[in-house]
Formats: structure tokens, sequence, C-alpha cells
């Protein structure tokens, strides 16, 4: 058995969390074309990962919380025929959210 595989899907969800973490810090609390699009191709990336099943139940529900702006302008812009549709349909407690992202990102 090789070792390293156990701990290569914990980094990479480390990882998602940084990169969340990061979008989070950075990203305004805007309805512009620009902020927008910097956040659906963030999800896109998301959905793209394959090495693990990134947490996006915990990411779409802290992003609605604590940027709703952003969210609700993005939750707009989606057609129901795209392939990023289905997130803004995800929804679960914040706080156990916060939680679960948290167990990761130590």
């Amino acid at each position: 058995m090789n070792r390293t595989s156990i701990h290569e899907p914990l980094d990479a969800k480390k990882m998602i969390i940084r990169d969340f973490s990061n979008l989070l810090d950075t990203i305004p609390n805007q309805d512009d074309q620009v902020t927008i699009q910097k956040f659906l191709r963030y999800l896109q990336s998301l959905i793209r990962i394959k090495q693990v099943v990134p947490p996006v139940v915990e990411i779409m529900t802290v992003i609605k919380h604590n940027k709703p702006l952003l969210y609700h302008a993005a939750r707009r812009a989606v057609m129901t025929s795209s392939n990023l549709h289905m997130l803004f349909q995800l929804d679960m407690d914040l706080q156990l959210a916060q939680e679960r992202l948290k167990q990761f990102d130590q």
C-alpha cells in the first residue's frame, strides 16, 4: 500500500478549502459582471476536480450567507441548462457548513 495515496485526498481538500478562504477574503459582495464571472469561473473549477469530492454544499452555503449580493446575482446569471444551475439549489445549515470546512483547514 502506498502511504502517500492516503494523504493526497486530505491535502487536496485542504487546498480546496484554502482556495475558497482566499476567494471569500478577496471577492467583493457585488453584483457586477466581473465579480460574477470570477465567481462562476471558480465554481466551474470546483466541479472539475476529480481527485476528491469537493465540499460544494458547504461552500455554496457559506457564499450564500456571507456574500448574498454576489450569490443571488450569480444565480440569476446562470441558465437552467448550465451545469452550475444545480449548485445554486444546494443549501444546508450555515454553522454545520462552517464546522465541516474548518475540519480541513487545520
